[in-house]
């Protein structure tokens, strides 16, 4: 277990400008962080930035709460026997959890850039075993200098996009006289010596973009085995539940898979998921014994998801599902259609072992928006919440997968979910209680996240970076719902194929929240085209109508759930407006004390106690700017509803 340890030093929180509209709630964003990596047992200085990142209350990291307190300065010191790996690193606060950043935990000695090494003649000195940190500020490269001796290898590992940066990183390796030994770009670079001596590590952004976006994190250590040429040149042999971890090479690298009549499994290959910037090509042949192959299949993309899931999951990563007929053998073949050297993954699992994978929640859209949410995972007091489910590489015949969660903040519950037969869309819903305080948990059964790294207002002019996390974290908001929708009848509705059904429904409503609601009942077709459900204005009844004819669902179990916007006025600040009120309060009235007293020291005391107060005053007056009531919009949820739909009459 993941055990992390705080104690007061350098947490500093800055906001930076919202991830969503103006007018979208309050939720946290976290942008970047600083540093991306620290050495077990080391205490590290923290810098989170972000928006709404209101009242700190904790860090979450590997499914546990480390609480962080106010505003400014703390550490997070890490225990010396925490595991090497990636972990995914959240905000806890007033307004709920954020999106992950990822933190890296290796044994390396972390060194930070200083800024000041723009030149060759002044490049900073680092030694090979250590990690090195920094961010473009500006447009120049950044130097290091490193000794070592002759034959000693040498290797720098980068990948931006698995840090959740922009950094598209150029690095080179000079000589004394200024000669490029070796380079990579966003990959792995190696060299050996040829003399003893001192060598430079030139680092620059491709693009030359700079900003706290722009970070990076570069190992540089002795080169690690490689075995991509021979992997080019003689097949692996691998199994059913196996997975492998390797790099892209300039040559294939081939896999061999028996398998027995009857068995059915996925073959996958994950690299884009993972952030890697790489579109991963999958080639299979039939091995005969004689050693000859015969083509069995050639994949570059995704397999569709149905229904369409709410945001688009850009993934590159091919996958190919076999029912086996007879006993034989494959030949694997993967290579990457970017010519990287960057990260994959081979996975080879059962056909019945369905892979989860959690979307982030956004707020409703126009169909020809163009932009990249980051999204939020936060229920409410007195709400409703829903996780978008994916379930991958699913066929008409995949069987029907009840969703549930357990271990949940206080004061939440799990309204569990469904994805139907042959379906591959589903939400997973919890329920906040009136009085559930704020916090934050993983959703333990649900493996797996899709997490947009940026948010952009063109996702057409810009790459949207996405990548693959751990399990979904939900969080609790101090802010009430506008509305909690439920359904009259909590039980299975049932419907002929041919029929019609009127699904009655409840609205409990904010007393500042009267507006009418229109609500798309999603997970059982493109959202495109669901059905609505509409609540007139003030009103707390409405219905929602389903024509199977319109629909056209097999007979079968379906799950599904209404979602609409819904836009009430939001106040922030207000604990911050209450305490600067009870502070100009006592300024005041020190000020009326200080002018009271008789003694020599009467003047000082009330110049002094007038200049706290006009600091008081000040404080109370901006804060009032800030708490003033402000449109907001929100996510409106009902409770899972469960279909099924029976024969044609």
């Amino acid at each position: 277990m993941l055990i992390l340890r705080l104690s007061l030093a350098a947490l500093v929180l800055v906001v930076a400008p919202s991830a969503y509209s103006q007018a979208a709630f309050p939720s946290p964003v976290l942008t970047s962080i600083t540093p991306l990596g620290g050495k077990p047992g080391s205490t590290v200085e923290f810098s989170l930035r972000g928006a709404d990142l209101d009242a700190p209350q904790a860090v979450l990291i590997a499914g546990r709460q480390i609480p962080i307190t106010t505003s400014t300065k703390a550490s997070l010191a890490l225990p010396a026997d925490l595991p090497a790996g990636i972990y995914d690193l959240r905000f806890v606060g007033r307004y709920g959890v954020s999106n992950p950043r990822v933190f890296q935990v290796s044994p390396h000695e972390t060194i930070i850039g200083t800024g000041t090494n723009v030149k060759a003649d002044k490049a900073q000195p680092v030694k090979p075993g250590s990690a090195i940190e920094g961010v473009f500020k500006a447009t120049s490269p950044l130097w290091f200098v490193f000794e070592a001796k002759k034959g000693q290898g040498i290797s720098a590992a980068f990948d931006g996009h698995r840090f959740d940066t922009r950094t598209e990183l150029l690095a080179t390796v000079l000589d004394e006289r200024g000669r490029e030994l070796a380079r990579t770009r966003q990959g792995l670079l190696t060299f050996t010596a040829p003399a003893d001596g001192s060598y430079r590590l030139r680092v620059h952004e491709l693009m030359h973009r700079v900003g706290d976006d722009y970070g990076f994190r570069l190992i540089l250590g002795e080169p690690v085995k490689d075995n991509r040429a021979a992997a080019a040149t003689a097949a692996r042999t691998i199994k059913t539940n196996e997975t492998v971890k390797s790099s892209f090479s300039d040559a294939p690298q081939v896999f061999d898979l028996a398998f027995k009549a009857g068995d059915k499994f996925v073959i996958e290959v994950f690299s884009h998921q993972l952030g890697n910037a790489t579109d991963p090509h999958l080639v299979i042949e039939n091995l005969k014994a004689d050693g000859t192959t015969t083509a069995q299949a050639e994949v570059a993309d995704a397999p569709a998801i149905t229904p369409a899931p709410s945001i688009k999951i850009d993934n590159r990563d091919p996958c190919y599902a076999y029912e086996a007929k007879a006993d034989g053998t494959f030949r694997i073949s993967v290579s990457d259609a970017f010519a990287t050297t960057l990260p994959f993954e081979l996975r080879i699992t059962p056909t019945g072992s369905t892979r989860l994978l959690a979307l982030p929640s956004i707020l409703p859209k126009a169909a020809n928006a163009k932009t990249g949410e980051i999204g939020f995972a936060n229920v409410l007091r007195g709400g409703v919440h829903a996780i978008e489910v994916a379930a991958l590489n699913r066929t008409t015949l995949s069987e029907a997968i009840e969703l549930k969660a357990d271990k949940l903040p206080a004061g939440v519950t799990s309204l569990g979910g469904f994805i139907g037969k042959g379906h591959s869309i589903g939400f997973i819903a919890f329920q906040a209680a009136e009085d559930a305080p704020t916090g934050a948990s993983l959703v333990s059964r649900v493996p797996e996240s899709l997490c947009v790294s940026f948010a952009l207002a063109d996702a057409t002019r810009d790459n949207l970076l996405q990548r693959t996390a751990g399990p979904p974290a939900i969080g609790v908001s101090s802010l009430r719902t506008p509305a909690a929708i439920q359904t009259v009848q909590k039980d299975l509705i049932e419907v002929a194929a041919d029929g019609k059904v009127e699904i009655a429904l409840k609205a409990v409503r904010h007393a500042e929240f009267t507006d009418a609601l229109k609500l798309k009942a999603l997970g059982l077709i493109d959202a495109a085209k669901a059905p609505e459900a509409d609540i007139a204005a003030k009103a707390g009844d409405g219905k929602l109508t389903l024509d199977m004819k319109t629909l056209k669902l097999a007979p079968g179990d379906y799950g599904f759930i209404l979602q609409g916007p819904a836009k009430m006025k939001v106040r922030r600040n207000l604990e911050e407006l209450t305490e600067a009120e009870k502070k100009a309060k006592e300024a005041a009235e020190a000020v009326t004390k200080a002018k009271a007293d008789k003694s020599p020291k009467a003047a000082e005391l009330v110049k002094t106690a007038e200049k706290a107060k006009a600091e008081a005053d000040k404080a109370v007056k901006d804060l009032t700017t800030k708490a003033a009531p402000k449109d907001a919009t929100f996510i409106v949820w009902s409770n899972p509803i469960r279909l099924r739909v029976l024969a044609k009459k």
